[in-house]
């Protein structure tokens, strides 16, 4: 449960970073580039090559958990459903790029892929959040009472 957790928030947090150097360039040019500026390293570069990885690990650790059943709660679920669309999303990005047929516009797919993926994750930490802010309050009640 740790590695899945743990794992999602550094994927969320890494895809939030690349979004905020992708998002408002496809917004405003209809395309995402690469940059000799410094915030390219920053926000897009290194979450990339970070968030990437421990996505692949949260997602193998997702299908194990899958295997042992032990997603046994809608926030395990989601977390693990949004890594495992990420890797999803990614693998079709990926057969883009070697395609022969590549169309030109495979780095704009695969940033958003990393981010759409990682919008239901995030979704998957607000629920186990709750969860557990649920579970710590009725823990308080039932000490007081």
């Amino acid at each position: 449960m740790r590695i899945l957790v743990g794992g999602s928030w550094i994927t969320v947090i890494c895809a939030l970073l690349t979004a905020l150097w992708s998002v408002p360039q496809y917004v405003v040019t209809d395309t995402v580039t690469l940059s000799s500026h410094p915030l390219f390293v920053v926000l897009f570069l290194f979450p990339a090559q970070i968030g990437v990885p421990v996505c692949l690990l949260v997602a193998l650790n997702s299908v194990l958990m899958a295997l042992r059943r032990q997603l046994t709660t809608v926030p395990r679920r989601t977390l693990a459903g949004g890594q495992l669309v990420t890797v999803a999303l990614l693998t079709v990005c990926a057969v883009l790029l070697i395609s022969p047929t590549a169309f030109g516009r495979e780095f704009i797919v695969m940033a958003l892929a990393f981010q759409i993926g990682q919008v239901l994750v995030a979704a998957g930490l607000v629920l186990h959040l709750l969860r557990r802010r649920r579970h710590r309050r009725g823990a308080e009640g039932a000490r007081v009472g």
